[in-house]
């Protein structure tokens, strides 16, 4: 490999690590990397594996040391901060933990890239950064390329665009190819790569327009300010995706590379043309007809790998699958099930003890004769059906290891606490509701199954969910607005979380608490209010008692007529002491709510400090969310 890494970027590190700690895996697939003999060889060698050296001896303890994936993470690591002390390398990440597996393997979700694009609009960026943003984060998402082949494009890297030969045509491609900024690993780098095809409508929509305005402007580079000779650094668009995840996500081990692998993961499904593209990924079955079109040609059958290889900017698909491809388990998994399995009727009968009177009575179809073979497709459900009633099918492969697993499992299910809520995934079911929103009433019910297994909810759970929303809201909506704001939603992640963990380990608890909300919610409103007799009294009691082990006692505020008021009975309930108290004047009785902290930016705010507490959005959001999952008899 003739490279000059002093022009490396964290990327390309990563890159090459990934390799070469991959090549570690002992998968049975491939001789050892390591097959020499050594001066530290000892006796005791052989008994630890059976492979031999290059001359025959048993390979040594420390050689197979060296051979494994935890010593070689360590020697990377050292030689790693070596170039970084004294050759001023790029940072790289080492997500490992216990995982030594891969430098980076993760793949990031429709949902996540959806939140993503939301969190950029959402964001106080000017116009044309939000712009140059999105369009970088659709180019990364959707084409998996390299950051340096990112912000080496030029603006005449960008081809069929604009007016050619007389018309107007706008099905941009851009061509890679090495310059001033942009290096190229091999010469198998070099490719087209078609966003007129991978990109969605609206992603291309922003992507012409901001070429037409950076040609307009006369720069030389697709991303870049001012002049437009230089492109920006790629350390802006790495932290730009750093920064995003960080905000959104609680815990994550992306990285920006983790969108190549998410890229060509994504695209194996598409070019496979499998059903688990429309699952997996965002593109429906017309848009992934377009990118096989755009991607292959004419030569579908032939080069699917090789066409990804190439769109990846890879030699070969060895690469590819070895590296990147982490959905081909799913793939093999399709394939296994649309496979039609058909043995000689002989072989059948020896192995099951199933003959052919029994084949015909279960289905006429399943033998054919001009073959004389069994479609053991036909014959699955009665198969089945024999191993589930653990008759003698296959009982020679009946052992007491498997008995005592099948025991095992059974004493674990009946271990299991189910939730009471309807459907566990919570996000899944905000989805879901969201999505149903947007088509109008008359054609819910019709769309509300298609809807729901896009969404992996089961038809029945999905059902129950609806009817209870189209019951709680009068009009059209199925779901409140979420409240906005980073540290809103930090506290509705955490109570979620919570509020799951509740469902199976206090559901009489949590149950309580939506029973109280139910009676005492208002939709006008975002708190609680209770009343000052003995029953309203205990209701309070119960409901923020279990209400400050879902969401922190400190955002829980109980107002009335007066402060002194809303601290007796605090006290006099048990309350815990972090929870605020305030006034609300000429108020008969307690009013709970969740509050945030908010600064006061204008005269005409009536608040009488400069920071002051409202009122959040989070109780009631949380609380009718919750009061759709939860069961009526759990």
């Amino acid at each position: 490999m003739d490279e000059n890494i002093g022009q490396w970027e964290g990327d390309d590190f990563e890159d090459i690590y990934e390799q070469i700690i991959q090549s570690k895996i002992k998968d049975g697939r491939k001789t050892s990397m390591l097959c020499k003999s050594s001066e530290f060889e000892d006796d005791t060698s052989s008994d630890i594996d059976d492979d031999k050296n290059a001359t025959g001896q048993p390979i040594s303890y420390l050689d197979r040391l060296k051979d494994s994936q935890k010593f070689t993470y360590g020697r990377l690591k050292a030689f790693h901060d070596h170039q970084r002390t004294h050759f001023d390398a790029p940072y790289v990440y080492f997500p490992w933990g216990n995982n030594r597996q891969v430098v980076k393997a993760e793949m990031v979700s429709p949902h996540v890239y959806r939140a993503m694009k939301r969190y950029i609009q959402s964001s106080k960026l000017e116009v044309e950064q939000k712009q140059l943003c999105l369009i970088v984060l659709a180019l990364v998402y959707r084409t998996g390329m390299r950051i340096n082949e990112i912000i080496g494009i030029k603006v005449s890297d960008i081809a069929d665009i604009g007016l050619i030969n007389g018309r107007m045509v706008e099905v941009p491609k851009i061509i890679l190819k090495p310059n001033r900024y942009r290096r190229l690993k091999s010469s198998s780098a070099k490719r087209v790569i078609p966003i007129d095809s991978l990109f969605k409508d609206d992603e291309l929509k922003q992507f012409i327009t901001f070429y037409y305005q950076q040609k307009r402007l006369k720069r030389r580079y697709l991303f870049s300010q001012g002049s437009g000779d230089q492109p920006l650094p790629a350390v802006l668009f790495s932290n730009m995706m750093k920064i995003i995840w960080d905000r959104l996500l609680i815990t994550h081990d992306f990285t920006f590379h983790s969108f190549r692998h998410t890229t060509i993961s994504h695209l194996a499904l598409v070019l496979s043309d499998s059903p688990l593209a429309q699952v997996v990924t965002d593109y429906d079955k017309k848009h992934g007809d377009n990118i096989i079109k755009a991607i292959l040609g004419n030569n579908k059958e032939q080069s699917i790998w090789f066409g990804l290889a190439s769109l990846a900017g890879h030699l070969t698909p060895d690469t590819t699958f070895e590296h990147y491809i982490h959905t081909a388990h799913l793939l093999a998994g399709w394939q296994n099930s649309e496979a039609k399995l058909a043995i000689p009727i002989t072989v059948f009968e020896m192995v099951t003890g199933i003959g052919y009177q029994t084949i015909n009575r279960q289905d006429g179809r399943a033998y054919s004769p001009s073959t004389k073979q069994t479609n053991l497709v036909k014959m699955r459900g009665y198969l089945i059906n024999k191993v589930a009633s653990k008759e003698s099918l296959l009982s020679y492969n009946r052992t007491p290891a498997n008995t005592d697993y099948e025991q095992n499992t059974q004493n674990d299910a009946a271990n299991t606490r189910p939730s009471i809520f309807i459907h566990p995934k919570i996000y899944d079911v905000i989805a879901f509701l969201k999505e149903l929103q947007k088509i109008s009433i008359d054609k819910r019910a019709e769309r509300l199954v298609k809807v729901a297994l896009w969404h992996g909810i089961p038809i029945h759970e999905g059902r129950q969910i609806y009817d209870r929303a189209s019951q709680i809201f009068s009009d059209d909506r199925l779901l409140l607005s979420a409240p906005t704001g980073h540290k809103n939603q930090e506290v509705l992640v955490k109570a979620f979380d919570r509020a799951y963990q509740m469902s199976t380990d206090k559901p009489d608890e949590l149950k309580l608490f939506v029973d109280i909300f139910s009676v005492k919610q208002n939709l006008n409103t975002s708190s609680i209010h209770f009343g000052i007799k003995e029953t309203q009294l205990e209701m309070l009691q119960h409901f923020v008692t279990v209400g400050c082990q879902l969401i922190d006692a400190s955002h829980w505020q109980i107002r009335a007529h007066s402060e002194q008021a809303a601290r007796d009975i605090k006290k006099e309930l048990g309350l815990d002491s972090s929870i605020r108290v305030g006034t609300r004047e000429s108020f008969h009785g307690y009013e709970v709510r969740v509050v945030q902290k908010k600064c006061k930016r204008s005269n005409k705010n009536l608040a009488m400090t400069g920071n002051y507490y409202a009122s959040s959005s989070v109780l009631k959001y949380f609380g009718y969310l919750v009061m759709l999952l939860v069961e009526d008899n759990p």
